[in-house]
């Protein structure tokens, strides 16, 4: 959030000298669907960090519930909180996060997959202090990638878990294939919706959805724009009631966030509401919903990001998703 073409894996320590930006990406078309012929992956031989980034996806039901707005504005708190965030706009069909960061970037995760440029030219410092990649509809190809190919971009990916403290995934509104991978792949996932009959039906369904995916998921709701913090209450009590009947999984209330007049006004401006009025309702809901999810949380006992080996990380995941195989013995890694 440079151009030329590499074929070599970047190291996490060379991530981390970039500016934990990756690089290495050969030449290839990319969509996020499960691919038929797996592929081994055997990671950078280079030292790395212990702990692997934890994964949060941001979905939702249906669109226009404020999903991208709250994505951006966790990555400001959670930046604030002195970790190091990386967005990834995930909504293949309508990025936008840049635009709510007031940034035009010259190149997207479209020209990273197509071989045109390295993932650390398509990221980007964002308002706030942490990076964006840039999304583009043009991702929606992962499947077509050769053996190779696929490799050299997880391989880039892999290495960005190593250096970040904390992944935030911006998926599209629904539940289309590439909304599950995505969200089956986080090590949370954030629901949001609204008071709205139909945003809470679509929220259901996207619960719904996800457990069917990953059936031991965690699952915060949220209820953005609500008019009360016992309206939010209310929605919450409602789908979880639903979920517990039918579904036997009870899902976590992430809390609310008011409806704000300082929202729709950064927008308006194109700038976090977290920045442009620090102190407004919805800027301090958000926040205390950063520190929770990252176990920063009032009450909370800090929460160390795993160690790495003893669980796979968000895009080690994904990569299995789509049938590639990380190479996890591979003696060369034995710290």
């Amino acid at each position: 959030m440079m151009q030329g073409r590499r074929t070599n894996c970047a190291s996490a320590d060379e991530v981390a000298a970039a500016g934990f930006a990756p690089s290495g990406l050969t030449k290839g078309a990319v969509s996020i669907g499960p691919s038929m012929a797996p592929v081994r992956v055997a990671r950078s031989m280079s030292p790395r960090r212990s702990r692997v980034a934890r994964a949060i996806a941001v979905s939702s039901g249906k669109g226009g519930v404020g999903k991208s707005n709250l994505a951006v504005n966790l990555a400001v708190s959670m930046s604030q909180l002195g970790l190091k965030v990386c967005l990834l706009d995930a909504d293949l069909g309508l990025a936008n996060a840049d635009v709510l960061c007031n940034l035009s970037p010259r190149l997207t995760l479209e020209q990273v997959v197509s071989g045109e440029c390295r993932l650390s030219e398509a990221m980007l410092p964002a308002p706030g202090g942490f990076r964006l990649i840039p999304g583009a509809s043009g991702v929606a190809r992962m499947a077509d990638l050769g053996p190779g190919q696929r490799q050299a971009l997880v391989e880039q990916l892999v290495a960005l878990e190593r250096v970040a403290d904390v992944i935030l995934i911006d998926c599209g509104a629904g539940i289309s294939a590439n909304v599950m991978g995505f969200a089956s792949a986080a090590n949370r996932v954030v629901v949001a919706t609204t008071p709205e009959p139909t945003a809470i039906t679509d929220g259901y369904g996207m619960i719904k959805s996800l457990l069917g995916q990953a059936p031991n998921m965690p699952i915060s709701l949220v209820v953005n724009m609500a008019r009360s913090e016992a309206e939010g209450q209310d929605v919450f009590a409602r789908i979880d009631r639903v979920s517990r009947t039918f579904l036997h999984r009870t899902i976590d209330f992430g809390g609310s966030i008011p409806l704000d007049a300082a929202v729709p006004s950064a927008v308006r401006l194109r700038v976090p509401f977290a920045l442009w009025a620090p102190n407004c309702q919805a800027t301090r809901a958000v926040f205390r919903l950063a520190a929770t999810l990252v176990g920063m949380g009032r009450g909370q006992e800090r929460e160390e990001p795993a160690a790495a080996g003893s669980r796979a990380g968000f895009f080690t995941r994904l990569a299995m998703w789509l049938g590639i195989v990380v190479d996890e013995d591979d003696k060369a890694l034995k710290q």
